[in-house]
């Protein structure tokens, strides 16, 4: 019966439980959505077999975009969580009067309890399994247009976080949709009436401090703080929904902007700008896909593709005399690079209490003797035109010999605790400590730099060969000097070497970071869309008891205007606590986040950002009217039940 009951209840009133089915799905939909795609990031590190390069995105980026994409997937659960039981308990509020009835006609406490806690549920069940398909829908769509920009995304189900926030949505029912359902159960028959509005409310006592200010400042707002206050329950719902929208939306919006501009500049910096390569067809075209790897998930080379030690490849910077004479080139670059057999050695990590200096406070041995093959290059770390973004420091001349750089997806991938370990070039017998990390888009960070006298030396090429060049060139030279370099390349080195290019690789890479921030704009979307029904409920929310009002007003000569602005002045109220609250908990939570290595942007950015909030708010407030007008004009004494 209570089943029966809960069903014919729903479809009865689908004015109103319609509307909250679709936000529910909505919202979960959402949720389902990020859950994906914040999982299908990090699954290459998990199944590495699912591209051909399997180092595809797991350095730096991949952790800091990581952290980002879990913390608004925290906080769009939250919401969703927070959206299920703002509109359960909602709905449990607009059945007041209906309980009222059933309680005067006999009804047990604890049957009225069953079948209106009963239609929370179905509501929530449809809302759920609707917004659940619709997520996997969505992200389906958004897997087949990512591949269109070359960035796949792997699918597998989740095991974590959808069946928490599932759960979260059950026992938030249970426990404050049913604690509110249980209170009304308790109370006199002739409270229950009261719906949203307190039964205690007593419009004889005076306002507050603030609410009293306001209210001082005109009619229409003194109308707008007393329906505020009288509905301070449903006020206080929506400033916590609202809250949690405009922090998402801030958060991404922020959050988008700070990661945008930083990885790309910690690229630009791994790549450098204006280069020019010069070596071997083979060794030209080999390295250039290697940075190219980068933004390419199905491109991997290795050292079945091209051993950069061969004979032909090998040439001198003293083999092509006249190079340093064109006044274009800025800086040369001479490089040795091979694939070599590697080896993670153990080292030993102190552990620091985070307020103190001076002595650990105990450490460990970390290290699991680890072996690969990856690119080693020889670079001379004066003449090196990358100013890579670094942690430690790049070794130097003098202590080349014991120490070494790597990339950032060797040091998080092959190591425990990279700065305090030591990696063995197997085949050369040499061992170099760790001395500093770079973010490297080179080989996706899979690389090491080593000094290359000592790279020279080990390999046991005596007339300081090399493999290849960088050539930093200035802005805009490359056609006019294009010529050049070819025939001296041709003369001095022989017909099958040359030189590339490397914008254009360059180029791919930092669009690549730009189509991986391009997602928060669709969240955006979606969180705008949520936002702007959220606001209409509200408006909508407690319409006929608003709507009684405004007849009496306007039988006093009150005309639509006013109106209109005590509609648009109580949904302010809400938007702007709701606003400053987002701002001031989302600059902490960025800052926690995503402050640490990234570039901040000026102070002006956040407020920026909440000011064009406040603009659309508002425009959508003003629009909203209309329809809500439209019904109010309709209204007569005859729509309104008398009891």
């Amino acid at each position: 019966m209570s089943l029966d009951f809960a069903l014919k209840d729903f479809v009865r009133k689908k004015e109103i439980t319609f509307p909250y089915v679709l936000v529910i799905s909505i919202v979960v939909a959402l949720a389902v959505f990020l859950v994906y795609f914040t999982t299908s990031l990090g699954l290459n590190i998990i199944i590495p077999t699912t591209y051909q390069n399997e180092y595809f995105l797991s350095g730096a980026l991949n952790r800091i975009y990581s952290q980002f994409n879990v913390l608004i997937l925290i906080l769009m659960i939250i919401l969703a969580i927070t959206i299920v039981i703002v509109i359960t308990t909602t709905l449990i509020l607009t059945k007041k009067r209906d309980i009222a009835i059933m309680k005067a006609v006999g009804a047990l406490p604890n049957r009225l309890y069953s079948f209106y806690l009963l239609e929370a549920y179905i509501i929530f069940f449809i809302g759920f399994l609707l917004g659940f398909i619709f997520g996997l829908i969505s992200f389906g769509i958004f897997m087949i247009i990512a591949l269109f920009f070359n960035f796949p995304l792997i699918f597998q189900l989740d095991f974590v976080y959808i069946p928490i926030l599932f759960l979260s949505c059950l026992v938030g029912i249970f426990i404050i949709t049913g604690y509110k359902l249980r209170k009304i159960g308790t109370q006199k028959i002739i409270k229950t009436f009261s719906k949203d509005i307190s039964y205690d409310y007593d419009a004889s006592k005076g306002l507050t401090t603030v609410p009293r200010w306001f209210a001082s400042l005109g009619f229409n707002l003194k109308i707008a703080v007393v329906n505020t206050v009288r509905r301070k329950g449903e006020y206080r719902r929506y400033i916590i929904v609202f809250s949690i929208i405009f922090l998402i939306i801030f958060t991404l919006g922020l959050g988008a902007i700070v990661l945008n501009s930083s990885s790309q500049e910690w690229i630009r910096k791994s790549q450098g700008e204006n280069i020019v390569i010069i070596g071997h067809e083979d060794t030209v075209k080999y390295y250039s896909e290697m940075y190219l790897m980068f933004s390419n998930p199905n491109l991997l080379i290795n050292e079945d593709d091209i051993d950069f030690l061969e004979s032909k490849y090998l040439f001198n910077l003293t083999g092509i005399p006249d190079l340093e004479d064109i006044k274009e080139i800025e800086k040369i670059d001479e490089r040795l690079i091979k694939f070599c057999d590697v080896r993670e050695l153990d080292g030993i990590h102190y552990y620091y209490d985070e307020n103190e200096e001076g002595q650990p406070r105990g450490y460990d041995t970390v290290g699991q003797q680890r072996t690969g093959n990856f690119p080693i290059i020889g670079v001379n770390p004066d003449k090196v035109i990358q100013n890579f973004e670094i942690e430690g420091r790049f070794f130097t001349n003098d202590d080349a010999f014991n120490n070494m750089t790597i990339g950032d997806g060797l040091a998080y991938n092959f190591f425990d605790y990279a700065m305090d370990q030591s990696l063995k070039l197997e085949d050369e017998g040499h061992t170099f400590h760790i001395s500093g990390i770079v973010i490297d888009s080179f080989y996706n960070g899979y690389a090491g730099y080593v000094g290359l006298d000592i790279f020279q030396e080990e390999l046991n090429l005596t007339n300081n060969e090399i493999n290849i060049i960088f050539l930093q060139i200035e802005s805009g030279s490359y056609e006019n000097i294009k010529e050049e370099l070819d025939t001296l390349i041709k003369n001095n080195l022989g017909k099958d070497f040359t030189h590339f290019d490397m914008e254009e690789t360059f180029n791919a890479n930092l669009n690549y970071i730009f189509y991986l921030t391009l997602y928060p704009l669709f969240v955006i979307i979606i969180m705008a869309v949520i936002a702007i029904i959220s606001l209409y409920n509200y408006q909508k929310a407690g319409l006929m008891d608003k709507a009684k009002d405004f007849l009496i007003m306007r039988s006093i000569g009150s005309k639509n205007k006013d109106l209109k602005r005590i509609m648009f002045l109580e949904s302010f109220f809400v938007i702007i606590p709701s606003l400053l609250l987002s701002l001031g908990v989302g600059m902490i939570l960025n800052g926690i986040v995503l402050f640490d290595r990234v570039s901040l942007p000026p102070l002006w950015v956040p407020f920026i950002i909440i000011s064009i909030l406040f603009i659309v708010l508002l425009i959508f407030n003003l629009l909203s009217l209309k329809p809500l007008m439209k019904k109010i004009n309709r209204f007569t004494i005859k729509d309104f039940e008398m009891y």
